[in-house]
């Protein structure tokens, strides 16, 4: 079998996954008179020669969408060398006659301009350009109208995106720039989130640290069922304003939360009340308003937030508290960055949970509870793993109450996490509040007041981002590894941190002190994965950061067994402009496979894996430990002459021509 003809019959497998096939007469291999006669016409004077003949591409095949009446034509140019994917000089696509012929994406998008040019009965066409072989490949799209214009689209792992399930949100997002549907209604929630910060800007002097509270403190007397709107008179009166309403309705509901459940004890009631308390006596929070139709600001928040509570399905994955949390920490003045706290994306939190693969017998613990998103996407793994019997609320009830443990430091962020966790339905018994550094499970503590004891039968899962950037007193690592001394022998921790952290050690950390924390970890504990992740995961925040993967092993360690170093930076999302990253309809498969990678071990090329064994001297990277083995393409090549040329001429231009012989 020539070359090609490999990597062909690894397109013709991939096309019948999604429902294209020769033996269906719906997939066009080379000719296409028979199978599609229109395109066959429009494709007359298309030769990647550029000779004014007939043009053919490998593979042809039209898909429609099931949400529009949209047609796709969809044409896929091969090579089987992954060099000859494409051809760039300075970042554009080079279409001259040696490019098309030679390049596979080249040539696709040629035979697309060539189609537009002649016909108009394919206003939509997605040009595929694939190199490589059965083990790997290069895949990379572009879109091009019906004027002939065109787009890069991201790179993919496979062809499911092109399906008819599939191609309408692919087309939504990459050529239209809308938002995916998955993100519809995290836009409504962080659109809300937006300008009711502007109002409690706007009508109140609120510090930054009690926006979030006011927040948790609105929606908690929602939830509590004992609150309602017509209950706020917009009172002036320091006996019974607005806040005075708000804070009894939170206390009462707590209250009644601690006589049914033994441990919701006051050592996690009081922090919440406590927080809150700022209600009754802010009077820009409670004094009637005239730009308000006399309402008090609280009234105006509380409206918004019953809108939020009522059409926002607390079951879900939806994570109000968090959405709101974020809205409110992003900007430069708000308590999150002056805290060192960086908010872990959902998606993030959900990939994370699915990498240690949490379920409803395991014992989680957050170590850095922040808003509480990490216990979020625990429990909601946990619940589904939960079987839908006749015990299933017996079940459900013994996961929210027994098996999720988080600890906080900052009491405004506390009081968040715990009423973030009471809205998703944990009855807050295990929610601590204080330094995790004293928060221990072994029993010759217990004499010291100044120790939290968990109350955790077990620890078997972890997953954490500690603040960032604390210094000499409390560098990430000290978080991790305290963090993996509570767990279980034999459990797994997932933490995400900063890329720093593994190469130097953070700030404040010396050369010494990271070998010692690396020596550590391999005498006792197996670093299952290192991965890399998307350099905009932080978004704004220019965060580069890694997820390692760790499972304890006491007496055994690392011991030969080679850590999978994984290069997760092109995770299927995209930073669009004023709206932030959002998923780009590649996500779900780049997902899919990081997760048969680590949790299944499964194989993938070495620019996304390398398997080695570390040691406290090498990289623990994976760009420490890949060469790229692609040829440069003509492109690469003429770059190199125009940037050489661009800065020979800037020498000269600073009279410094004699660095190349110039007087």
């Amino acid at each position: 079998m020539a070359n090609e003809d490999i990597i062909k019959q690894w397109v013709i497998s991939e096309l019948e996954k999604i429902g294209f096939s020769l033996t269906k007469n719906n997939l066009a291999k080379e000719s296409v008179e028979n199978t599609f006669p229109s395109l066959y016409d429009a494709m007359k004077h298309a030769s990647k020669k550029q000779n004014d003949n007939r043009g053919v591409a490998d593979f042809s095949f039209i898909t429609q969408g099931v949400s529009s009446s949209n047609k796709y034509l969809v044409l896929i140019e091969t090579k089987d060398d992954i060099s000859n994917t494409i051809n760039l000089n300075n970042q554009i696509l080079i279409l001259d006659e040696k490019s098309t012929e030679n390049y596979a994406v080249n040539g696709a998008v040629w035979y697309a301009k060539q189609i537009q040019k002649e016909s108009k009965l394919f206003p939509h066409i997605f040009a595929i350009g694939i190199g490589g072989n059965m083990n790997r490949q290069s895949i990379i799209p572009y879109y091009i109208n019906e004027t002939g214009g065109f787009i890069p689209l991201p790179k993919t792992n496979g062809l499911s995106e092109f399906s008819p399930e599939n191609i309408d949100e692919y087309y939504r997002v990459n050529v239209k720039h809308q938002t995916p549907q998955s993100e519809i209604k995290s836009e409504e929630l962080a659109k809300i989130a937006s300008k009711l910060h502007n109002d409690i800007r706007t009508y109140t002097s609120l510090k930054n640290s009690l926006k979030a509270p006011l927040v948790a403190a609105i929606l908690l007397g929602i939830h509590s069922k004992e609150l309602s709107l017509s209950d706020l008179k917009s009172s002036d009166t320091m006996n019974n304003n607005d806040g005075v309403v708000i804070y009894r309705a939170v206390q009462s509901y707590l209250e009644q939360r601690q006589r049914e459940e033994p441990d919701f004890d006051d050592s996690k009631v009081q922090p919440i009340l406590s927080e809150f308390s700022f209600l009754k006596i802010n009077k820009a929070l409670y004094m009637p308003n005239k730009n308000l139709a006399d309402h008090s600001p609280l009234y105006e928040f509380t409206s918004v937030l019953f809108d939020v509570y009522n059409k926002v399905k607390i079951g879900e994955d939806a994570d109000i508290l968090g959405d709101f949390y974020s809205e409110f920490v992003k900007y430069n003045d708000s308590d999150g960055n002056v805290l060192g706290i960086v908010l872990t994306p959902k998606h993030i939190t959900s990939l994370m949970a699915d990498l240690i693969e949490i379920t409803a017998k395991d014992y989680l613990l957050d170590p850095t509870t922040g808003s509480g998103s990490f216990l979020v996407a625990g429990m909601n793994r946990m619940i589904k793993s939960i079987p839908r019997d006749q015990k299933y609320q017996d079940h459900f009830d013994e996961v929210v109450s027994n098996h999720l443990y988080g600890v906080e430091n900052e009491p405004s962020i506390y009081s968040v996490a715990a009423s973030n966790m009471i809205l998703r339905g944990d009855g807050k018994s295990n929610m601590t509040y204080g330094d995790f550094f004293k928060y221990v499970r072994n029993s010759e503590e217990k004499e010291n007041s100044d120790f939290t004891i968990s109350k955790a039968p077990h620890i078997t899962k972890v997953l954490m981002n500690p603040p960032y950037s604390q210094g000499k007193k409390a560098p990430e690592y000290k978080f991790v590894k305290h963090a993996l001394k509570l767990m279980d022998d034999g459990g797994k921790l997932a933490v995400i941190m900063p890329i720093s952290v593994l190469v130097s050690g953070g700030k404040g950390v010396s050369s010494s002190e990271l070998k010692d924390f690396k020596q550590w970890l391999l005498d006792d504990y197996y670093i299952d994965s290192i991965i890399t992740m998307n350099p905009l995961t932080f978004y704004p925040t220019a965060t580069q950061t890694v997820v390692v993967i760790i499972e304890k092993r006491v007496g055994i360690g690392q011991g030969k067994k080679k850590t999978k170093l994984i290069n997760f930076t092109d995770d299927g999302y995209t930073l669009i402009p004023k709206k932030g990253l959002v998923p780009n309809g590649t996500n779900k498969q780049k997902r899919e496979k990081l997760i048969d990678v680590v949790v299944n071990d499964g194989d993938a090329p070495e620019d996304f894996l390398i398997k080695t064994e570390l040691t406290v001297d090498n990289e623990w990277l994976h760009n420490a430990h890949y060469t790229n083995p692609d040829k440069p393409t003509d492109g690469d090549f003429m770059q190199t002459i125009q940037d050489y040329v661009a800065f020979k001429q800037n020498m000269i231009l600073h009279g410094r021509g004699d660095l190349f012989g110039e007087n």
